[in-house]
This record gives C-alpha cells, sequence and structure tokens, in this order.
C-alpha cells in the first residue's frame, strides 16, 4: 500500500476522533519519545558520570600521595650529605683535570737540568762573543701550586750569569736564548756599562724540570 494513502487515512482517523481521544494519544507519544530518551541516552550519560565521579574520588587521594612523595624525596634530597661530596669530588676532579692540562703545557717545554750550562755554553762559545765572568746554580726548588698542599713532581733551577760585552753583543745573546726550543724562564737581568762599549750582564734565568738534580757546569 502507497506510505502516502496510509498517511492520509491516519489522518483522516485522527480527525475523526474526540479531542479527549487525541490528548490522550499526544501524551502516549510524549512518553514513548521520553522512555527511548531515557533509556539510550539520558540513562547510559548519568551512569557514565557517575562512574566518572567514583573513579576521581579513587584518584585524587593516590594523586595526594604521590605529591607527599615527591615531596619528601626533594626533601631528602636537599638534605642528603652525598650531594656535597659528589658537589666536591667533581669541583676536586675539574682541579686535577687543569693542573694536568698546565704540568702537560709545561712538561713539553721542559728542559734537563744538567743540559742548560751547555746550551747557554754553547751560545757564548759559537754564537757570541761575550764572555763568561762566572756560573752558578741552584739545586732544584719544588714547585707548589696555589692551593695544593703537596708538590707536583715539579723543580725550579735557577741559573745566575755574569758575562762581559758591548750592548749589541748582549742584545744578540738574549735574542739566541729565546730562541730556544726549551723553554727559559727570566727572573731577573741587569746591565752595568763599564767602560765603553763594555759592560756587564748579569741575568738569573731558571728552568723546570721533572728532575731535582743540581745544574752541572760545564
Amino acid at each position: 500500500m502507497d506510505l502516502k494513502l496510509q498517511v492520509a487515512k491516519t489522518i483522516e482517523k485522527v480527525d475523526g476522533l474526540s479531542s479527549r481521544e487525541r490528548v490522550i494519544i499526544v501524551v502516549t507519544a510524549i512518553a514513548f519519545i521520553f522512555g527511548t530518551y531515557n533509556q539510550f541516552v539520558l540513562a547510559p550519560f548519568l551512569e557514565t558520570r557517575s562512574t566518572l565521579k567514583k573513579e576521581m574520588a579513587d584518584i585524587v587521594p593516590e594523586m595526594e600521595v604521590m605529591q607527599n612523595t615527591i615531596e619528601s624525596l626533594v626533601e631528602r634530597q636537599a638534605r642528603d650529605p652525598n650531594v656535597a661530596l659528589r658537589s666536591a669530588i667533581k669541583e676536586k676532579k675539574e682541579r686535577i683535570e687543569a693542573l694536568d692540562d698546565v704540568i702537560e703545557s709545561e712538561t713539553k717545554r721542559l728542559i734537563d737540568p744538567e743540559k742548560m750550562p751547555k746550551i747557554l755554553g754553547y751560545l757564548l762559545s759559537r754564537r757570541s762573543s761575550l764572555s763568561i765572568n762566572s756560573v752558578k746554580s741552584a739545586s732544584g726548588e719544588p714547585i707548589m701550586f696555589e692551593g695544593e698542599e703537596k708538590p707536583m713532581g715539579l723543580f725550579k733551577h735557577e741559573l745566575k750569569i755574569e758575562l762581559e760585552g758591548s750592548y749589541q753583543q748582549v742584545q744578540v745573546y738574549l735574542g739566541k736564548i729565546e730562541e730556544l726550543a726549551e723553554q727559559v724562564y727570566w727572573d731577573d737581568m741587569v746591565f752595568e756599562m763599564k767602560e765603553y762599549p763594555t759592560g756587564t750582564l748579569r741575568l738569573n734565568v731558571h728552568t723546570m724540570s721533572t728532575s731535582k738534580e743540581l745544574i752541572g757546569v760545564y
């Protein structure tokens, strides 16, 4: 049967009903719609919301416990003496590494103490016309780094030289010392003119070495 025809017949039947019967049909339809909505939409929603509220109520205490645990751990770490100890150890290691770098850098330029007079003598005899009045050496003096209580295994060897010659000859001599591959450290230098053009050069230098032996004079 055609749907339009069925609808027309239904409307015709409703029109033929009394007002009281029409009200009953409308109320019944509304009740059906509300019941369907309540069963399939509202009831599941309310049930889900109730479940979520219960789960939230259960989670809140757990979250409070976790927060208290975190605060306790943070406080314990702040009071942990090992934190200061680890920091001190780290600082000490960095200090040792820095000193190792210094030692390595200086060690590359160390000169054997016994070679110092040979080198200076070589310069005097072959590359300079200066004459030697005196050469004095001292035994190795332990080198202490600032903040360290024990020597680091390096020794300072002093050498005092008195030479005689012209100012130009002294300049050439000092230039040759600066060209040495081995490191020579300048401590003091005095040039005193005697009778032009001759003067006296008093030179104090030192080397660093891992040996405490005296610098031999050759």
